[in-house]
């Protein structure tokens, strides 16, 4: 059987990405930049595995609600030499990561060192939930 014809028995009960991520397995597809993401109380640190990058330029990151993006190109390519096994992605990637929860836009920090792009982020509390002081308590007495 066909590896990418594996999954048909199970594709009405899974859609969209959890697939996606399996087939690019199969198939090669190592254009997607490898995620670790961790989580302490409101804080999240997503490590980006990209090596080859020659200036943090070439990096571009946004942010939208629950999702991280990081895209760009990086250059692993050796003037006069023909690959004959290639592991790791080298040329244009784009990583779309869904993030547990929504993070603020304005508290954002990455960091580049050593092919692994490291970004800090944290979790947006909605105005609404703010905690209120100075609470005014009417006498009924």
């Amino acid at each position: 059987m066909n590896f990418n014809e594996w999954n048909n028995p199970f594709k009405s009960q899974f859609q969209g990405e959890f697939w996606d991520n399996f087939n690019n397995l199969f198939n090669g597809n190592h254009s997607q930049p490898r995620v670790n993401l961790y989580q302490a109380g409101h804080e999240l640190i997503c490590n980006v595995f990209l090596p080859g990058i020659k200036k943090v330029g070439d990096i571009h990151l946004s942010v939208n609600g629950s999702t991280l993006e990081v895209s760009g190109s990086n250059s692993l390519e050796y003037n006069g030499f023909q690959v004959i096994q290639q592991e790791f992605h080298h040329g244009p990637y784009k990583r779309i990561i869904q993030l547990p929860y929504s993070v603020r836009k304005d508290k954002i920090d990455a960091a580049y060192k050593s092919g692994l792009l490291t970004v800090r982020l944290y979790r947006l509390i909605p105005e609404n939930n703010k905690e209120m002081e100075g609470i005014p308590i009417r006498d009924e007495e």
